[in-house]
């Protein structure tokens, strides 16, 4: 129900200009608070993932998500984007210090594909190490802002991906998944631990192994 309300605003607000710009400004003020929430309230969709957790591994975060991003980058991966951040599961919780670092990772050739991220981690968990990435889809800012208007989203192409873009999602997606899987395993050789343990097929609608 936000949307139609903040669009109901946004178009009285307009039509106000006609007969009192002071109460245009103070409609479109209430739609841009509406459209600063529907921002706020953005969550990620979560559309695969993969985890494993290694016995005896604890204390290998940094070697693991390090390795990771090196191997990612001798890739050659085009327009691949990487950050270390610190995240939380809501705006309240990050603001709070709730938080875990993650790798970021994003392809950034255009801009359906900028939605789709990839969050790497590693935390220890008693004597083990807990290592995960999570596939994400959360649209950008603009993207909100233009599925406001009916038929906006399908006009510029944002509902669906096409096949070059699932082709390029997959191929992403893969390439982040197996440099972690390989940076996995050279930890654990490292340490004389039993890499055939490790499941390698991911948990969502990709499907990679």
């Amino acid at each position: 129900m936000k949307k139609p309300i903040v669009l109901l605003l946004l178009i009285v607000g307009i039509l106000l200009l006609i007969v009192s710009i002071k109460a245009s400004v103070i409609v479109l003020t209430f739609a841009a608070i509406g459209i600063l929430i529907l921002i706020a309230e953005r969550k990620a969709e979560v559309l695969d993932n993969w985890s494993a957790l290694i016995r005896g591994a604890k204390g290998n975060r940094d070697q693991v998500i390090s390795k990771t991003k090196e191997l990612i980058e001798i890739s050659k991966a085009p327009s691949i984007e990487m950050n270390e951040v610190m995240v939380g599961p809501t705006f309240a919780s990050s603001a709070i210090g709730e938080t875990r670092a993650f790798l970021v990772v994003a392809d950034r050739r255009n801009l359906k594909l900028g939605c789709y991220k990839a969050y790497l981690c590693a935390n220890d968990y008693g004597d083990a190490l807990f290592v995960s990435w999570y596939l994400t889809y959360m649209p950008d800012v603009w993207q909100t802002i233009a599925s406001l208007f009916p038929g906006t989203r399908k006009a510029v192409g944002l509902d669906d991906l096409n096949l070059f873009n699932q082709q390029d999602l997959t191929a992403y997606v893969t390439c982040v998944h197996q440099c972690m899987i390989e940076a996995v395993e050279q930890m654990m050789s490292g340490k004389g631990l039993d890499t055939s343990k490790i499941d390698r097929r991911t948990k969502g609608f990709l499907g990679i192994s």
